[in-house]
């Protein structure tokens, strides 16, 4: 059944592009289990990667006619699905980067304020109930000088513990973001209520730069703690995409291996829909892969071939935050991170030793 699934795809075994071991398990895990996992790891790896590499292939023959023809109809299938009346307030307006960017009202952030100040242009966006591995972000523009404060608050209160920054603040002479925090450590910027200290910088890539923030809450009664880890993907283009998938499937791969401590994580770029939409997208998919192996069962193809449905992950995006990866470049760009990713975690060696589903003895 699976070799004839996969004749389908006229699959061949993939060529990897790398040497690392991407996939890391949980890191309470115990050797034992690391090698239960390996049959399992080859069976969905390879298998998604031989669908990947035929579905890459299809989209780009005939001038890219298919890939046009699957961005276009999400464009054809996204609706107003709600209102945005809180947005367009006229208390409100100011506070909108992009005046075609607003937040829809049924799942719009709110943050605590008098006389109905409850607002900042930031959207909940999440799995739906019924979906397995679960997944949720706020998805925020970066904030105005204006809204810096209302920033803070927003992760104070969401006790969000993971930021992720995907834009520069100045980029082609135009302000894409507001500074909202120091860059070096021992430096503590004021924003209202609230003291935001760098208390630690590491340089995880060329690409990405770690903080740990420290974000005090001062009131008259008390003072209030919250860390946060600030993870800065400062090489990525406004509208376009990356150089290269490993930066982007480098800070994937550190939100899977948190996932256990259940963190509210915060995604923003400029306008918090292209830059943003592509990570969460490429991050739901991936989350997907790695449960499967988990699970420790042999997949169906089928399931796999459903866990890679990126028209659908990126549809549930739009319904709740409009425009989620904003360019046909940037969706793409979702396709070949996948597939690098796959690619990699298979490995040179164990693509060369061991027969999997898409070798070409067993494809047809």
């Amino acid at each position: 059944m699976l070799a004839s699934f996969l004749r389908l795809f006229r699959c061949a075994r993939p060529a990897t592009i790398g040497k690392e071991q991407t996939y890391k398990p949980s890191e309470d895990g115990v050797k034992a289990e690391e090698q239960q996992q390996q049959p399992q790891k080859q069976n969905v790896f390879e298998l998604a990667a031989c669908l990947l590499k035929a579905k890459t292939e299809a989209l780009l023959a005939n001038d890219q006619a298919l890939l046009s023809q699957e961005y276009n109809s999400l464009l054809e299938c996204e609706s107003a699905v709600g209102t945005v009346e809180a947005a367009e307030q006229s208390s409100n307006a100011g506070k909108n980067r992009y005046v075609n960017v607003l937040p829809f009202d049924f799942n719009r952030v709110k943050i605590s304020g008098e006389d109905g100040q409850d607002y900042i242009n930031a959207s909940l966006v999440q799995s739906a109930s019924q979906e397995t591995p679960n997944w949720c972000y706020i998805a925020a523009q970066g904030p105005l000088a204006s809204t810096v404060d209302d920033f803070w608050k927003m992760v104070f209160e969401n006790r969000a513990s993971i930021l992720i920054m995907l834009t520069r603040t100045v980029e082609n002479n135009h302000i894409k973001c507001a500074d909202y925090f120091n860059q070096r450590p021992g430096e503590t910027a004021k924003f209202g209520a609230y003291r935001v200290t760098t208390t630690d910088v590491q340089e995880v890539s060329p690409d990405i730069t770690k903080r740990t923030l420290q974000l005090k809450l001062y009131t008259v009664r008390t003072q209030e703690v919250h860390e946060v880890t600030h993870y800065h993907y400062h090489r990525w283009p406004d509208f376009g995409v990356p150089e290269a998938t490993d930066p982007i499937r480098r800070l994937v791969r550190i939100l899977w291996q948190s996932r256990s401590q259940q963190q509210t994580t915060v995604v923003h770029c400029s306008a918090g829909i292209g830059r943003t939409g592509t990570l969460m997208a490429i991050d739901v998919i991936l989350r997907r892969l790695w449960a499967m192996v988990e699970e420790g069962t042999p997949a169906p193809a089928e399931d796999v071939k459903a866990a890679l449905d990126l028209p659908a992950v990126v549809l549930a995006l739009r319904k709740q935050r409009k425009g989620m990866v904003q360019t046909l470049e940037q969706y793409y760009f979702c396709y070949e991170a996948l597939l690098h990713e796959m690619q990699d975690s298979i490995g040179r060696e164990e693509a060369g030793k061991l027969p999997g589903p898409c070798d070409p003895a067993t494809a047809g």
